[in-house]
């Protein structure tokens, strides 16, 4: 294969999963029906990605950038409404990544984006001589707690609450380090 077709190819495996995402938990997605959605043979599945974890670890990083292009454009306040707006948006393929079982790259790039967000803040306010209630990485590691629970127990319900609910929630939670 072509190595400049790389990233195109797993950009087409990439926008299958999320496609299939949408209408299925990621437990019943098959390498075999990723590869016939994409019309791409399994062998050249195997080339870029080991299995279908592999491929949605992909995907969650690419996620993950587009969360941080958004944290680095709003002011905390709107920022949360804005991050829930996002997930709101793929309601359906982060529904059916929960379904069934929490998975653990999902749940990770949760815990390091939020705790690059958070850890940026704290590092901001000791730069300007603020004091924290203990060490950088402590009340990070809190706050980055709560925030990916809530955020996933709202996933998980299915978005009951509001995304400007939680969101104002959330920043009220935080306001002090804020």
């Amino acid at each position: 294969m072509n190595k400049n077709n790389q990233p195109e190819t797993k950009q087409i495996l990439a926008n299958t999963l999320l496609d299939l995402l949408k209408s299925k938990p990621f437990p019943k997605i098959t390498v075999n029906e990723l590869c016939e959605k994409s019309m791409i043979v399994r062998s050249t599945f195997y080339l870029h990605f080991q299995d279908k974890y592999e491929l949605l670890a992909y995907c969650l990083d690419k996620t993950s950038k587009e969360l941080e292009a958004l944290m680095e454009t709003h002011e905390p306040k709107d920022f949360f409404v804005v991050l829930l707006s996002n997930f709101q948006e793929k309601e359906k393929i982060f529904f059916n990544i929960f379904e069934t079982e929490l998975n653990a790259e999902l749940l990770e790039m949760f815990y390091q984006f939020f705790s690059r967000y958070i850890t940026l803040v704290l590092e901001e306010k000791l730069a300007r001589g603020a004091l924290l209630p203990g060490p950088v990485e402590s009340v990070t590691a809190f706050y980055v707690s709560g925030l990916v629970g809530m955020t996933l127990r709202w996933i998980k319900s299915g978005y009951k609450l509001s995304k400007e609910t939680l969101a104002s929630c959330q920043y009220r939670l935080m306001k002090d380090i804020l």
